[in-house]
């Protein structure tokens, strides 16, 4: 604590004394308007795009979300559309250090501003953008690489805390949850992954069944800490989300001495599971047509990636693979096109396949070469 009585050797004003204290959560907020007060003017420019950071944000139950930066470039006005870190929003109101609303902002303002879609982190930049549209898009890409990020992190910490309890001896036991496109290959694979198990380590699978992984499947792996095996199947997109959420890992198989092989690696804590085949992108089939030139074309719109005419390719119904092979033609309205990114329309001809319906789904995948242990 700053008292009135104490005399800076250095010479400071008293106006510049702040009483605070960390302990007691006095003063905090002081000392931050006196550290902005005391930042040199930086020499900027009006006319130039804005740059900005945040200094402190917070959400008032009244006001909503406010948040404290300084400009350094370039000019605020209120109605201007912001991305904040992985917030957005149209400035509904601008107020100066001086606690007076005001509508333009230039270089070397600390101001706060309202309207922001939630709590940004102090630090981020402040961009200013032409559209509400593109400042969502911004944000929300920004925000989905944030929970991709979160999630590979947490996945990886689950996946080395499992290795290391594997060292320890905590664990003898690997637990999986199996699904697959038809009875047969579901009980080949059990009748597989339980011939793996030794004095050491067991697999054990606690669930197996026929059909599209679902939102069940999903509760019941995170409850027994067990990966999710798909075979010739995927997961619908309930399901998607709820592994996303409890940090469930899901892998694709199409060959079964691959899923055999990662079962091992992880028995030995060798590696942790990697797919051997990487979708590329998914796309929705919403009619098929006639074409006298080049048969049954699939008229599709890009949901997810991208769909590239040299990648190999499955057709699923209702989450279950009925064909594997690979395109015959990628099209553009009329011209042909060797990529088709989301969100984009296309017409697609699969090789040597005249069964695809409307409803069905077209992934696109690559395969991946990798070195195996075992």
């Amino acid at each position: 604590v700053v008292a009135d009585e104490v005399i800076d050797p250095l010479g400071c004003k008293r106006e510049d004394i702040v009483l605070a204290s960390g302990k007691e959560g006095i003063g905090i907020e002081d000392i931050l308007a006196k550290v902005i007060e005391n930042i040199p003017p930086p020499k900027g420019d009006p006319e130039a795009p804005l740059q900005a950071m945040i200094f402190d944000s917070q959400f008032n139950s009244f006001r909503g979300v406010e948040v404290i930066f300084r400009i350094f470039n370039g000019t605020l006005k209120k109605g201007d559309i912001v991305i904040a870190g992985l917030e957005y929003g149209k400035i509904k109101q601008i107020i100066n250090d001086n606690g007076k609303p005001i509508n333009v902002a230039g270089p070397s303002t600390p101001v706060e501003i309202l309207g922001l879609s939630g709590v940004p982190d102090s630090g981020a930049e402040v961009l200013v953008v032409e559209s509400e549209r593109k400042a969502r898009e911004v944000a929300d890409f920004r925000k989905s690489k944030d929970r991709e990020t979160k999630l590979q992190k947490q996945q990886a910490e689950k996946m080395d805390n499992f290795f290391s309890k594997m060292e320890e001896g905590e664990i003898s036991t690997v637990n999986v949850l199996l699904k697959s496109d038809v009875r047969g290959s579901a009980q080949a694979l059990v009748e597989s992954l339980e011939e793996l198990s030794t004095d050491e380590v067991k697999v054990k699978v606690i669930s197996s069944g026929v059909g599209a992984i679902n939102n069940t499947d999903i509760s019941l792996a995170s409850a027994s800490e067990a990966i999710v095996l798909g075979f010739n199947v995927r997961a619908d997109a309930v399901a998607k989300k709820a592994a996303d959420t409890e940090g469930v890992k899901i892998e694709y198989y199409s060959i079964i001495y691959n899923l055999i092989d990662d079962i091992k690696a992880i028995m030995g804590g060798l590696l942790s599971p990697e797919l051997s085949e990487n979708i590329i992108g998914i796309a929705n089939v919403k009619d098929v047509f006639r074409s006298p030139k080049f048969g049954d074309i699939a008229g599709c719109m890009v949901q997810e990636g991208v769909v590239r005419k040299d990648s190999p390719i499955r057709v699923l119904r209702e989450s279950v693979v009925i064909y594997e092979g690979e395109l015959e033609s990628l099209r553009r309205f009329k011209d042909d096109v060797k990529e088709v990114k989301s969100g984009t329309e296309c017409g697609i001809g699969v090789l040597n396949y005249t069964d695809v319906q409307s409803g069905d789904q077209i992934e696109v995948f690559e395969r991946i070469e990798r070195a195996r242990s075992l």
